[in-house]
This record gives C-alpha cells, sequence and structure tokens, in this order.
C-alpha cells in the first residue's frame, strides 16, 4: 500500500484496533470481531503470542477490505519479518530515523510515535504518513493534541494511549486525523472470558462516535 493510499484509507475509516492477546488464536478472534463491528484497520502488536503469524492470517483472510498492520516495532529485523509476514503498515512508538528509512526502502507505511512538537516535526520531516501521539492521555490528551495541531498545520496525528469512547469526540474535535484505541477496545476480561460479541459491540459504539466509514 502507498503512502497516499494509506492515508485516504485511514481518513475514511479512522480508528485503528490495536490488538494484544495472551495467544495467537485469542488474537485472532478478538480482531475478527472488531473487523465485524466494522474496524477496518488492526495493529497487531509484536508482543502478542504468534504475531507474525496473526498477521499474516488475518492480512490473507481480510485484507481485501481491510488494512493489517505491525505495531510496537523496535528494529529493522522486526520490521523485515512483518513485511514478510504480509503487513501493509508499521507502527513505531518513537521517532527513529533508521527505522523510518527501513520502512521507505521497503515501501511500507509508517506511523512514528512522537510526544515532543520537535519529535512531530522531526517524524513528519523524515516521510512518516502519520506520527502517533503517544502516550496521548500522559501527555495532556486532547488539550496537548489540539495545542500541537493548532501550530503545527498540516500534521497527521493518531492519538493514541489511553483513548476510550469516552473521549474519542474530543480528540477528532482537536484535530486527531486518526485514533489508535486498544486495552479499551479490546479489554483484558473480554479476551480472557473469550467475549468477542463484545468486542464487536463496542467497536460498532466507537465507529459511530468517529463517524467513520
Amino acid at each position: 500500500m502507498k503512502d497516499d493510499e494509506f492515508i485516504r484509507f485511514s481518513a475514511k475509516n479512522r480508528i485503528f484496533g490495536v490488538l494484544g492477546g495472551h495467544s495467537a488464536e485469542s488474537a485472532l478472534r478478538a480482531a475478527e470481531a472488531a473487523i465485524a463491528g466494522g474496524i477496518r484497520m488492526i495493529e497487531v502488536a509484536l508482543g502478542t503470542p504468534g504475531s507474525f503469524r496473526v498477521i499474516s492470517d488475518l492480512q490473507r483472510h481480510f485484507g481485501d477490505r481491510t488494512c493489517i498492520g505491525a505495531g510496537s516495532v523496535m528494529s529493522i529485523d522486526q520490521i523485515d519479518r512483518v513485511v514478510k509476514s504480509g503487513a501493509q503498515f508499521i507502527s513505531m512508538p518513537h521517532t527513529s530515523a533508521p527505522l523510518i528509512e527501513a520502512t521507505r526502502k521497503h515501501r511500507v507505511p509508517a506511523i512514528v510515535g512522537a510526544m515532543t512538537p520537535t519529535e512531530v516535526v522531526a517524524a513528519e520531516s523524515m516521510g512518516a504518513p502519520l506520527v502517533s501521539l503517544f502516550p496521548a492521555s500522559l501527555l495532556g490528551g486532547p488539550l496537548y493534541l489540539g495545542a500541537l495541531t493548532s501550530r503545527i498545520t498540516g500534521v497527521r496525528l493518531v492519538a493514541s494511549g489511553g483513548v476510550s469512547s469516552e473521549n474519542i469526540a474530543e480528540y477528532f474535535a482537536a484535530g486527531a486525523f486518526a485514533i489508535a484505541v486498544g486495552s479499551r477496545l479490546f479489554t483484558r476480561g473480554d479476551l480472557q472470558h473469550e467475549n468477542y460479541t463484545a468486542i464487536a459491540e463496542r467497536a460498532r459504539g466507537m465507529i459511530r462516535l468517529a463517524g467513520a466509514g
């Protein structure tokens, strides 16, 4: 997927479901539930057991109507492996010139983590199509994101960390381009009790709040 295609897809769908789990099977079923609920962008955290297989399986089953990527990427070796697994985007929690360059070489869009105005501008200047404000809630939430977008015009910020149904509307009102939701979508209790219906319902509610689709 080219950067411009990824940007358009993200602008339309607005929510990244950040997926973890205690097993590959649980992660796959949770992702399927979120997709059934309308989430079209799934980021599989590499801390998930069997994460490379999860990415490959999701891409094979849903790749024609979703965008499946890898999250918490921290090394060039991991980039090589997730690309071979079929990841359509790569998300890293920090700003790293070598990792961004590696994603450019593989021609896979990157979501680059940043905290400060300097990091946000640096990530954008290195060619990152999306910049993840992480951890958004600890930095000041929608107020901080709004302050950044008011000064750094045109930046495509993804709010990540502490985003939930209670503040989705606030983040978009503050200028978020998209949001990333992890444990507030895939709750520990639902994963442990295999309550995938609840995940699908929660996804539907978040989609409505984001005005996605």
